[in-house]
């Protein structure tokens, strides 16, 4: 071939690209068109060699399954030495990469290529798909034949392989591998390939020889699955520009695919492959209505039988039991951090509850049967509401919790229990990391909402499964602690001997412990005279020890202007610093900057005003880079404190100069927009809601305009989790009110708006 017909070539296959429908005729069509290229390259090629020699077509391309941006998998088998073609062979290759073309290609005799097939699996399923494109056609035959001969009499060591293969993920995930996940093209590949093994004889596509499961009806079920594969992963090639295997939100959103149809494929291809590999029950391909009894005993048993599940509710053997869940597992509702499509969360939500109670106390107190029931529903039904898209979805949820519940045998009470679990699901964790559980009005309010002391427990196994499930960075252990610390301080509040005043009780408790332990008179007399809130979050040891801080501050003007206390906590890599200054505007913001300065994330922190104009703030932190936290960090932490304290640190200048050595890398939907908002849930304080994605200083940033605008912080709740910052900082104005008023909240707003989009 010349370079004007293959120019022609390229036109002609551009054109195809662009105009045809895909699917597997779309890619059967492309393989055609390029089998005339190649063959014509490949004649004119080998025109003068005198030794027998053929060109065949593998993998993909020998299946007719070539995608816009495929590689072409080529075999030059020749009768003689193979270094005597490489010159035809490079007349053969040179127009094709001149193309762009990614051409793979070996060289080889026939029996050369059989013993390569013997010591490599991949290139032997290549070969099993082989076919003929010029050159000798016997000669093409014969080698595949001879390699499909050689794969039967290793059977049972090749199908042993082939279930070794690892098939990463789940046909469930929203952001799918197409090619070698779960469900993808490679298990339909490897049905292939056990078909050509059994026969044994070359294939381009599974057959009913690749087991007895694979009847008609399944045959059909994978033709059709295959078209709906092919036809995504030619969307992808085609909007991308390149090849790539994941299909991500942003391509999914944008290009014309039905994705929830696509979900279903992934998950026939997977159902049908764990079969074939007596991974799956065949019964499970013809499913039944379960029973109560059989769900019930199949949730027990954990995250090991959640493909059963997955199959049985995709498949509608669920229905009677949990109606609507079939559509669920196909239906897309991507969030930050979630995986997985609605169903296949809340069946992952249910098997992680069942673990859970092995290895954390507070899952292993439910051990009520009723109150078991009761969450195995919740877990099932707690996002059965986005059914419908938008928010409000707990409260859409009651309805098939209540539903479920009585399906599954339970009482009207376990029913009720049921409807409050899905109603409530979100609460501990929006309010563990958006309000200040310190304060008791939040801690009531959120008790108020619970009702009884005996669901505090199935609740926490419910918030924390379904954190688990929604992803590995939704549940990290400073979060963990947040919400563990809710539920004991829920617990109290709910107890038969409390009332409204349980919080305080507790906390004058420890003021009374507190001051039996201290002889020091003067860290006394801080004790005596620090609000309830301060004792909400602490020991009688820590109090003592704070307030020590406290009383340790020189009068105003002197050298002693701050004090600070490092002590462990019981996250794994954090630590709490506890600092005492004078107050004053923007002192926060100071302290945030210089902690930001030292290396340091800020997990969460705490800040109040102490006696005669003092404040003690204190932080948990981590560290922001790879290096370990010392003696250095801390050394290092209280210089640039005296020196911001004195006025002689721009922090913001040097901040400004650590972002550029440590630049945020944020990727997909981490970079989304920065959402403030402001609500007054407490009379103390207003709080102001900033999530937006994580940078060096952010927690500075926020407070620094906060001060500007003449308002004061009391608390602040830092998180931050795939590299987006969700930090809520509860403030107050001038005169120690909560800010009310709409404009001078808007404008706050827009200001620390401003300041982030300007960094």
């Amino acid at each position: 071939m010349t370079t004007e017909p293959l120019a022609e070539f390229m036109v002609r296959r551009a054109a195809l690209i662009e105009s045809v429908t895909p699917g597997t005729a779309a890619t059967r069509t492309l393989s055609d068109l390029t089998d005339e290229a190649v063959s014509a390259l490949a004649e004119a090629a080998f025109a003068s060699f005198d030794a027998p020699w053929s060109l065949l077509a593998l993998g993909a391309y020998g299946s007719r399954r070539l995608l816009p941006f495929s590689d072409l998998d080529l075999l030059v088998v020749v009768g003689s030495d193979p270094r005597s073609a490489r010159d035809c062979v490079q007349a053969l290759m040179y127009p094709l990469w001149d193309a762009n073309f990614e051409v793979g290609h070996a060289v080889r005799t026939r029996k050369d290529h059989i013993r390569a097939c013997a010591e490599d699996v991949e290139t032997l399923t290549a070969t099993l798909t082989g076919r003929h494109l010029a050159g000798d056609e016997k000669l093409a035959a014969e080698t595949v034949a001879a390699v499909a001969k050689y794969a039967g009499k290793k059977r049972t060591s090749l199908l042993r392989a082939f279930s070794a293969r690892p098939r990463p993920g789940s046909p469930y995930e929203l952001e799918p591998d197409l090619k070698e996940g779960a469900g993808g093209q490679r298990d339909i590949d490897e049905l292939t390939w056990r078909t050509a093994v059994a026969i044994p004889s070359p294939v381009a596509r599974p057959g009913v020889a690749a087991s007895e499961l694979l009847g008609s009806s399944q045959l059909g079920d994978l033709a059709a699955a295959q078209d709906r594969i092919s036809a995504a992963r030619w969307l992808l090639h085609r909007s991308v520009g390149r090849k790539q295997a994941v299909l991500d939100f942003d391509t999914a959103e944008a290009a014309p695919m039905a994705v929830e149809g696509l979900h279903s494929a992934l998950a026939s291809v997977h159902e049908l492959l764990m079969a074939v590999r007596r991974e799956l029950p065949a019964a499970d391909l013809h499913p039944r209505q379960w029973t109560p009894e059989e769900l019930l005993g199949t949730l027990a048993r954990g995250s090991s039988v959640l493909p059963r599940l997955e199959c049985a509710a995709r498949r509608g053997a669920l229905e009677t039991l949990a109606p609507g869940l079939a559509e669920l597992m196909v239906l897309r509702r991507p969030a930050l951090d979630h995986r997985f499509t609605v169903g296949a969360h809340s069946l992952l939500t249910a098997a992680l509850a069942a673990g859970l109670s092995a290895t954390d106390p507070i899952a292993a107190s439910v051990t009520s049967a009723d109150l078991r029931l009761a969450l195995n529903t919740a877990c099932i039904t707690h996002d059965s509401g986005k059914i419908v898209p938008g928010p409000g979805h707990a409260e859409r949820g009651q309805a098939a919790a209540a539903q479920t519940a009585r399906a599954l045998g339970g009482s009207s009470r376990v029913a009720d229990t049921a409807v409050t679990l899905v109603r409530e699901h979100l609460l501990l964790a929006e309010t563990a990391s958006g309000a200040d559980i310190d304060d008791e009005n939040v801690i009531l309010h959120a008790a108020a909402r619970i009702g009884e002391r005996d669901l505090v427990a199935p609740l926490y196994v419910l918030t924390a499964a379904d954190s688990l499930a929604t992803g590995p960075t939704t549940w990290d252990a400073w979060h963990a602690s947040l919400v563990r610390t809710l539920v004991s301080r829920l617990d109290i509040a709910l107890a038969d001997d409390v009332d409204g005043a349980g919080m305080v009780e507790r906390a004058e408790g420890i003021r009374s412990q507190a001051l039996i332990a201290t002889p020091d008179e003067t860290t006394a007399a801080v004790l005596r005279h620090v609000p309830v809130r301060f004792f909400a979050a602490r020991n009688a040891a820590d109090a003592v020890a704070d307030a020590r801080l406290l009383s340790r501050l020189g009068p105003r003007g002197s050298r002693e202007q701050t004090s600070v206390r490092v002590s462990a906590t019981d996250t794994t890599g954090a630590h709490r610093i506890a600092i005492a200054t004078y107050d004053r505007t923007g002192v926060f913001a100071t302290l945030a900057g210089v902690i930001a300065l030292s290396g340091l994330d800020i997990l969460g922190a705490t800040a109040f005003a102490g006696p005669s104009g003092t404040a003690l703030d204190t932080f948990t932190v981590a560290s922001a880079t790879l290096a370990e936290i010392g003696p250095e960090t801390w050394n290092a932490l209280e210089r640039r404190l005296s020196a911001a304290m004195e006025g002689h640190l721009d922090i913001r200048g040097r901040l400004a100069e650590r972002r550029q050595q440590y630049p945020t890398r944020t990727k997909g939907r981490t970079k989304g927009r920065t959402k403030i908002e402001s609500r007054t849930e407490s009379s103390f304080a207003t709080a102001l809601s900033v999530k937006t994605a994580d940078r060096v200083g952010l927690l500075f940033d926020i407070a620094d305009e906060i001060a500007h605008a003449g308002f004061e912080i009391t608390r602040v709740n830092a998180l931050t989790r795939s590299g987006r910052a969700s930090d809520t900082f509860h403030i107050v104005d001038a005169e120690g009110f909560a800010p009310r008023d709409p404009g001078e909240l808007g404008h706050l707003a827009m200001r620390v708006r401003e300041r982030l989009a300007h960094l």
